[in-house]
């Protein structure tokens, strides 16, 4: 299960951290005399849809993978009290908590990262 975790989190990471990387390659090749601070500045707009999407990707594999198991404990005739309070609710939680704190902190390193390393591609003499 913790496997399952960490390689969703990474897979999500992976896509949002390379959009941001391409993202800042763009700007540089439509602005090659941009600035890098104005750069990141740019790109963050992006980086900010980019993070609110993944999110809630996140949180919607999760749920949508313990939605079984969710299931399986409201057919128990809990009270719905304590579904609420499980584990099982508990650990959905947690992974897109972890999740979202990975992407809220990938996003803005790799686009600084990025913004101050890339540069504009030079003209061919």
């Amino acid at each position: 299960m913790l496997a399952g975790f960490i390689i969703g989190t990474l897979g999500v990471l992976n896509d949002v951290t390379i959009a941001q990387a391409s993202t800042v390659q763009e700007l540089y090749e439509t602005s090659p005399d941009a600035r890098p601070r104005a750069v990141f500045s740019s790109a963050m707009k992006v980086g900010h849809d980019h993070i609110a999407s993944m999110v809630y990707t996140l949180v919607l594999a999760y749920m949508g993978a313990a939605l079984p198991l969710s299931m399986l404990l409201q057919v128990a005739d809990r009270p719905l009290t304590q579904v609420l309070t499980s584990d099982v609710v508990a650990t959905e939680i947690m992974r897109s908590s972890i999740g979202a704190i990975a992407l809220v902190l990938a996003v803005p390193i790799t686009t600084a990262i990025a913004a101050w390393t890339i540069r504009a591609p030079q003209p061919a003499p």
